[in-house]
């Protein structure tokens, strides 16, 4: 694989906290604001984990304002 799916598929590889918790990481780059995709893509992955048997078939969302990664 390429460089830039690896560091995609890192990024959505959430760190499980506790029962139905997770945390996502947001890489270092030169502006400190976390991409609204990424938010999304690491909320659906969370969510698909939280479930055994059912798949996630929708999804909508609105970004108001930047994200901070701290």
């Amino acid at each position: 694989m390429s460089a830039a799916v690896d560091q995609l598929l890192s990024i959505l590889d959430l760190e499980p906290l506790e029962h139905n918790l997770y945390r996502g990481l947001s890489p270092q780059v030169g502006w400190q604001r976390v991409f609204g995709g990424q938010v999304i893509g690491q909320a659906l992955v969370a969510a698909q984990r939280t479930l055994e048997d059912r798949g996630a078939h929708s999804l909508h969302a609105y970004f108001l304002r930047a994200g901070d990664p701290a």
